[in-house]
Order: C-alpha cells, then sequence, then structure tokens
C-alpha cells in the first residue's frame, strides 16, 4: 500500500487478538449468571426435621411443584416435672494427700489455749524440760473462736478474735535451742465466726445458727471458712511452727442446715472430706517450702466403734499424715494401725499421761481428768 510516496505495511491480525472482546463477554454472561443462581438457590433451600433439601421446581420430574408443609414450634410442658437432680457420694478411694516424707517422732508436751500466753509459755517450758522434752504443743485456736495470738488474718481481726500478744519471737528463741513447735486450731466450732457472721453459720431446724454445749458451729462446706483455717495455718508457718494440727474437723451429731444447697445431699463423711482435702490441697506448696506437716485430732471413737461425726480413720490418713488421740489404752490402740500397715510410730500421736522412747506421743498430765 503507497501513502504520500510511502510503502506502509500492515500485519495481518491474528485470529485470536480478534476474539478476545468475545471470550470476555462470555465469561462476563457467565459470572453474573453463576452470582443470579446463587442469590436463587436460597429459594430452593428446604429445612426439615431429616436435614436440609434442595428442591428446584423445574427439575421435578413429574411437573408438580414442591409444598412444604409447616411445621409448629414446639410447645412448652405444661405438666408437673418431676425430675431431679443425683448426685453420687463421692469415692475418696485414690486420694493420696497425706506425706511420710521427712515425717519424724512428733514428741511434746501439750499447753492449753487458757495458758498459751507470755507466762504461761515460760510455765510449760519449765515444765516440759522436769519431764525431759523439749518440744511444745500450743492450743492456738479454741472452740471460742479466739486466738491465742496476734495474726495478720483479716477476718480474725474483723471478729475480734486476736490475741494482743505476738509469740514469734520467744517460738524462735525456742527453736534456736533446738525445740519443736506444733500448733493446733479448732476449725468447725467457731463461736465468734459464727456470731459475727451467720451466713457461715451451721443452721438448726428452726432455722437458728446450731449451738450446743462446745459452741457455734460453722459450715465446713463454706469456701469463707475453708479460706480462714487456710490463711490461719499459712500465718502459723510464717511464724516457724513445724506441724499444725486441725482438731474438730467434723460433723454434730444433730441433724443440720448448711450453707450450700447441694451439702444436703452428701453425707457427714463428705462434709469433713471435702474441707480436708481442700484446706491441704491450698497450703499444700507452703508446707513442703517449709517443710511442715499437717495432722488432725480424732476421738478415740474414731478407733474403736466408730462416730456420726463424719470422721474415717482411713480416710483422715489420706489426707493427714497423723492422727492425734487421747487415749488410756495406747498398748490396745497401736496395733489398730499396724494390722493396716501404717507405721504407728510416726503416724499415730497418742496424747496420754506418760511418755515412751522410739515413738510419737503428747505428754498430758490432764488427761483421764475432767477438764
Amino acid at each position: 500500500m503507497i501513502v504520500k510516496g510511502h510503502r506502509v505495511y500492515r500485519g495481518r491480525r491474528g485470529a485470536g487478538r480478534s476474539g478476545s472482546p468475545v471470550l470476555l463477554t462470555i465469561l462476563v454472561l457467565v459470572l453474573l449468571g453463576l452470582l443470579l443462581a446463587f442469590s436463587l438457590l436460597p429459594e430452593y433451600v428446604v429445612y426439615h426435621r431429616d436435614g436440609v433439601e434442595m428442591v428446584v421446581p423445574m427439575l421435578q420430574e413429574d411437573g408438580k411443584g414442591y409444598t412444604v408443609e409447616g411445621i409448629s414450634a414446639p410447645v412448652p410442658y405444661t405438666g408437673d416435672a418431676s425430675a431431679a437432680i443425683q448426685v453420687a457420694e463421692p469415692d475418696y478411694t485414690n486420694v493420696s494427700l497425706a506425706s511420710s516424707a521427712g515425717l519424724q517422732y512428733l514428741t511434746g508436751y501439750y499447753v492449753p489455749f487458757s495458758k498459751v500466753n507470755a507466762n504461761g509459755l515460760e510455765t510449760a517450758v519449765k515444765e516440759a524440760e522436769r519431764s525431759g522434752v523439749k518440744g511444745l504443743v500450743l492450743e492456738m485456736k479454741d472452740e471460742s473462736g479466739k486466738l491465742a495470738w496476734m495474726s495478720g488474718v483479716a477476718t480474725a481481726s474483723s471478729n475480734a478474735a486476736n490475741s494482743t500478744w505476738d509469740p514469734t519471737a520467744y517460738l524462735s528463741e525456742l527453736k534456736a535451742q533446738g525445740w519443736t513447735i506444733t500448733a493446733e486450731i479448732c476449725c468447725a466450732v467457731d463461736t465468734l465466726l459464727a456470731s459475727a457472721n451467720p451466713d457461715v453459720a451451721l443452721r438448726d431446724r428452726t432455722g437458728a445458727p446450731y449451738v450446743d454445749e462446745s459452741g457455734g458451729w460453722v459450715d465446713l462446706w463454706n469456701r469463707d471458712v475453708r479460706t480462714y483455717i487456710e490463711e490461719l495455718c499459712t500465718d502459723l508457718m510464717a511464724m516457724g511452727v513445724d506441724e499444725i494440727i486441725l482438731s474438730r474437723v467434723e460433723h454434730p451429731f444433730a441433724e443440720v442446715m448448711y450453707t450450700r444447697e447441694i451439702a444436703s445431699s452428701l453425707n457427714r463423711e463428705a462434709f469433713c472430706m471435702n474441707f480436708s482435702i481442700a484446706v491441704r490441697e491450698a497450703i499444700d506448696k507452703t508446707m513442703k517450702d517449709k517443710n511442715v506437716h499437717l495432722s488432725a485430732r480424732v476421738p478415740h471413737d474414731v478407733l474403736t466403734t466408730g462416730t456420726d461425726n463424719g470422721q474415717s480413720m482411713d480416710n483422715f490418713l489420706k489426707v493427714y499424715d497423723r492422727l492425734v488421740i487421747e487415749t488410756e489404752t495406747y498398748s490396745d490402740d497401736a496395733p489398730l494401725f499396724t494390722e493396716k500397715k501404717i507405721d504407728s510410730t510416726l503416724r499415730f500421736v497418742p496424747q496420754m499421761t506418760w511418755t515412751f522412747g522410739g515413738g510419737s506421743w503428747i505428754l498430758d498430765p490432764t488427761v483421764g481428768a475432767s477438764k
């Protein structure tokens, strides 16, 4: 081709370049079709009891439309319900919290709450020395709820349970001389706490706080009660005690009402064991760090006829390192431990009026006498 005296060559157009607009148009139409299909599909989705199904009328072989029969919504049941929650009794077979690691003989001279003060403690030390004993077992909290020391626990302050005496320095001095110090605290009977905070008290059948000849009772199911005991134990360990004895970890013999509804469906054994396990687990790390042991005081009946207070020798020995028992029949009691293949010299602590070598004991001149 010649244009104004120049030769111009125009190549032949390829078939692909000329077909691009057509392919683009087809692609756009396909995409629009897909979008339209997806927008309409929900109209043909049918939900029913057997699942989800897609029904497109134009694809029905018989040409008939598809009709969905309405299903009414569930109607609330208006009859009397007889459902009840069944709570299984706890199984303590696999509980294993007690530790005999590093356990040594526990020997000490017993000092009741009324004598745990500056003057009384000096007298007790002299009496212990005359008896050849170099250990003290101090009742630091009795059934009244009062403490024999000035604790740093807030609940004790609010209940006016604290003493004005701080024995920390004196106890440290005794320990430096080779004395062992064991502290005992009462748990379920706490008249001050039950009076100051009725919400944690056990109730009698009339709904009044439960009180018997020993004092006002608190609910060991209650978290606040457990926390209080845990904090007292921690405070005592900070003072340097070597062992802690929990007393009155028990259920009253009377029928009572609890602060937790679920507790009414569980037995007295659970009342004691739930508390014991919870306290042990809460303070276990501190105990191990400070090499402190945890024991329990139980009545003599636990060894013989049994008791209705929820305590069990077998169960308590799974949680507590030792059992402290006031007795006048040691020679009959010790075999009850050895028969169960339990070292009675380490894990059975008789509280009595005499001592012996090669075992644990608490010397208490008042055993057998009216206190």
